[in-house]
């Protein structure tokens, strides 16, 4: 049987993981700056896992696909990845050896035993049942495979110290109550997750920068309050005047702050 075969398509996505027709553009945008933003710590993660010719790999949530295509390059044509998303729309077209299906990985099966190495980036805050797809991904997993989990803390972002309204706009979109199917705290979770489910070799990588408006550091994160306004707006807990001015703020060109917490929590599947 052939990965083709044993990953079944999506079916019944909630309609939280996609996006809007009339953001499709801002979110492409926000998609590739994040990718620019943060490809080379995720291609170094990959290295020190010593990616190789012939392997087979699995990239959870691809977005735009550049870490897949980097991937590709690595196992060479004798290797294969296979680059899932619940929303295909941005993915970028692939190499030959990347094998790219659409996917959800709640309720969508996997391949098991079949990965050198699993990922997923900025994804699992956003899956409701993430602890049991942590197992579903080490399942996937070859004995003596890698899964890299790379995910945030929003814990001191939230709280930094920020100029008006934007500081109060800043909370309302942080807050873990507006959506309670997200946790976006889950980076601190992912390596007691790892150790309960007995992987070994066991690390964390995690760093802060600042952020910049109208450039790759930043403007991720601007992008996605820009898409938010209509949201909170929309849901009576920010009016339209303030999210404004907020926007207003974060884009000036004397504006920093710091990011969230980004956490690569690395683990190996016992041989």
């Amino acid at each position: 049987m052939t990965e083709d075969d044993q990953l079944e398509p999506a079916y019944g996505p909630e309609q939280r993981y996609r996006t809007r027709d009339d953001q499709v553009d801002i979110e492409r945008l926000r998609l590739s700056m994040l990718a620019e933003a943060r490809d080379p710590k995720t291609f170094g993660l990959l290295s020190r896992v010593e990616i190789a010719e012939g392997m087979h790999c699995l990239e959870v949530g691809a977005g735009t696909g550049t870490v897949s295509a980097w991937m590709a390059d690595k196992v060479g044509a004798s290797g294969r990845v296979m680059s899932t998303d619940i929303d295909l729309q941005f993915h970028a077209e692939m190499p030959a050896n990347v094998i790219l299906r659409e996917h959800d990985i709640e309720s969508d099966s996997l391949p098991r035993e079949h990965f050198d190495i699993v990922h997923a980036r900025a994804v699992l805050q956003h899956v409701p049942s993430r602890d049991e797809v942590v197992g579903k991904l080490v399942e996937a997993l070859k004995p003596g495979g890698w899964l890299i989990v790379e995910d945030t803390s929003l814990l001191g972002f939230r709280q930094q110290r920020l100029p008006e309204p934007y500081r109060t706009i800043h909370q309302i979109m942080t807050e873990e109550g507006l959506n309670d199917w997200r946790d976006s705290n889950f980076g601190i979770q992912v390596l007691s997750r790892m150790r309960e489910i007995g992987l070994v070799d066991l690390d964390v990588v995690g760093d802060v920068w600042a952020m910049h408006p109208h450039e790759p550091s930043g403007e991720w994160w601007y992008l996605a309050f820009e898409r938010a306004i209509p949201y909170m707006v929309a849901a009576g807990v920010a009016n339209e005047a303030d999210c404004s001015s907020a926007l207003e703020q974060v884009r000036s060109e004397d504006f920093v702050m710091m990011s969230p917490a980004w956490l690569a929590t690395l683990g190996r599947k016992p041989r």
